[in-house]
């Protein structure tokens, strides 16, 4: 399993909760959250939703 750590930019300081409260073992705050054990099979589905939320290069 991975360990995630998601920081939004500092002007879209929002959405790093809703991320990984989408994840099991996920939460945090609105700039700053994570997921404590992402498994294996879910990178592909996280990375897809990282990129719908902040874009593709992180910088929404």
């Amino acid at each position: 399993a991975y360990v995630v750590s998601v920081r939004a930019p500092r002007r879209h300081a929002h959405g790093a909760d809703r991320l990984c409260r989408a994840f099991p073992g996920g939460g945090g705050r609105a700039a700053a959250a994570g997921i404590d054990r992402l498994a294996h099979d879910a990178l592909a589905d996280f990375v897809d939703a990282f990129e719908q939320a902040f874009g593709r290069d992180g910088r929404v």
